[in-house]
């Protein structure tokens, strides 16, 4: 689906670039055949991607890894009663050569609360073993799985854990090295759960437990706008006001129901079983659909293209065809390194870059509208086209005051009110995430809305008029011009 929306979308480029004629030169043909290429891999990629993820049971595998302290585990509420369990399997300690028999009690895993990180990074600085402060409550070490070895084992191949959490909080798991110029390996699985009000396990955070419920809320108000956009299309279909933008924005919204739909269904599956199975392909497949067309939906309005002219500058096809690759591999990279976890390295440095492409990504959009403003802002017209131009020009900035929002509540304010709320009511970031997306999508239809008298399709109605001005003095030449009776003899016969 979301191969087919790629190819789509890349043709019609193609088709409103080139103002619909039908030559194509070999360079356009390479490069829509690579960016369509380009589109199919993504989209596959994140659908293998996701198709192996896994919710709350967190698989890792350390690989002669050095770092003195490995992240495992992000922030999880737990209530009273929760549990936590690993499993730790083929746990290998390599030294360099002569040296002397590692301290094991100095390799282990460890449960910190979350408003305790700032500390942890204090001692690090310091160089104390974080296993020795008195903030971390240490699950198990090394040592302790050596003291389980049967008699003729030398390594042990598979220890298990249980915690039953008595005090209810926002906890996160940790492996600690201590022991300088040594190298580990082992593979560790983490569950993290919570008990429901009948005692059935919650694979869910405290602050997760509404997430459910908060997508499902929305993707009802995505249905009701979505067929509510649907029968105004509908409505205007034998009217003139109808443009191929009014079909794009349909088709996002369409993308943007599936998508909290299948959010809903993620998370609800996830907390009855602790995997989301085959929601979460769902889930990344519709939002990189979703990416692809919100961005493309702005960049053509922004454009003014099938509202104002039914074409595209060169140097808007250049932007907008830069724009919506970097995009969709910012989003299929963000799937990919969401999957892999905290616990590789180089995880937050990766996950840095990509969120600030997305931002990129979000400003290059804005452009093309700044170039519709100046263009309306510089127009020479005439005093009958001043009034219409003014409008529009009102338009474009209340739009370009809109995106901005947009782009800064969704980007930013929702990223600062994660780090901020505590872990109770950390649904609210995606309740607000979702209610700005929605004003948005509402707002710009209510905007761009179909209707003959919305003013920003007065501009066609002008090249309408003109045209038809053009067409008469073209066949009626001037009476007094030159050549006048010749021509009205010509026009005669």
């Amino acid at each position: 689906m979301c191969v087919c929306l790629g190819v789509w979308v890349v043709a019609s480029t193609r088709h409103i670039a080139k103002g619909g004629r039908d030559a194509v030169d070999d360079d356009d043909e390479t490069t829509t055949m690579k960016t369509m290429k380009a589109l199919s891999l993504m989209c596959l990629t994140a659908l293998m991607v996701a198709t192996t993820a896994e919710a709350r049971v967190t698989r890792h595998v350390v690989d002669k890894d050095d770092r003195s302290l490995i992240l495992l585990r992000e922030p999880f509420g737990f209530s009273r009663g929760g549990t936590i369990e690993i499993e730790l399997t083929e746990p290998r300690v390599y030294l360099p050569e002569h040296a002397a028999p590692p301290d094991k009690t100095k390799l282990g895993f460890f449960i910190t609360a979350a408003r305790d990180e700032g500390a942890l990074d204090a001692a690090l600085s310091d160089g104390a073993c974080v296993l020795d402060v008195d903030f971390v409550d240490v699950a198990f070490t090394f040592a302790d799985v050596d003291a389980q070895l049967k008699d003729g084992e030398r390594e042990a191949s598979r220890y298990e854990y249980r915690q039953e959490i008595t005090v209810e909080g926002d906890y996160m798991l940790f492996f600690a090295n201590c022991e300088p110029h040594t190298v580990v390996s082992f593979g560790v699985t983490a569950t993290f759960m919570n008990k429901d009000a009948r005692g059935r396990d919650d694979y869910l955070g405290s602050g997760e437990k509404a997430l459910p419920s908060v997508y499902y809320f929305f993707f009802l108000l995505d249905v009701v706008a979505c067929a509510t956009w649907a029968f105004v299309l509908g409505k205007a279909a034998n009217k003139r006001g109808v443009r191929k933008i009014h079909w794009l924005m349909l088709a996002l919204m369409c993308f943007k129901t599936m998508s909290v739909l299948a959010q809903a269904g993620r998370y609800h599956i996830t907390r009855l079983t602790g995997s989301s199975a085959g929601w979460t392909a769902a889930y990344y497949v519709f939002t990189v659909c979703r990416s692809m067309l919100m961005f493309s939906v702005i960049a053509l309005v922004g454009m003014g293209w099938s509202f104002l002219k039914p074409f595209l500058h060169q140097r808007e096809k250049n932007l907008l065809m830069a724009v919506i690759p970097l995009q969709i591999m910012a989003n299929v990279a963000n799937v990919i390194v969401g999957e892999e976890g905290p616990a590789d390295e180089g995880w937050f440095a990766w996950q840095n870059m990509f969120l600030v492409i997305d931002i990129m990504c979000c400003c290059a959009v804005l452009v093309p509208i700044v170039w519709s403003i100046k263009s309306l802002r510089d127009a020479n017209d005439t005093s009958e086209k001043k009034t219409r131009n003014l409008q529009k020009l009102i338009l474009f900035r209340h739009f370009y005051v809109m995106t901005v929002a947009y782009i800064y509540f969704t980007r930013i304010v929702v990223y600062l009110l994660k780090s901020v709320v505590t872990y109770k009511y950390r649904w609210t970031a995606a309740f607000f995430n979702e209610t700005a997306a929605l004003v948005y999508y509402v707002g710009t239809g209510y905007m761009f809305r179909p209707e003959e008298e919305n003013m920003y399709f007065a501009l066609k109605q002008d090249e309408d008029e003109d045209g038809v001005e053009m067409s008469d003095r073209a066949r009626w030449p001037p009476k007094n011009s030159g050549g006048g009776a010749a021509a009205a003899a010509q026009q005669r016969v």
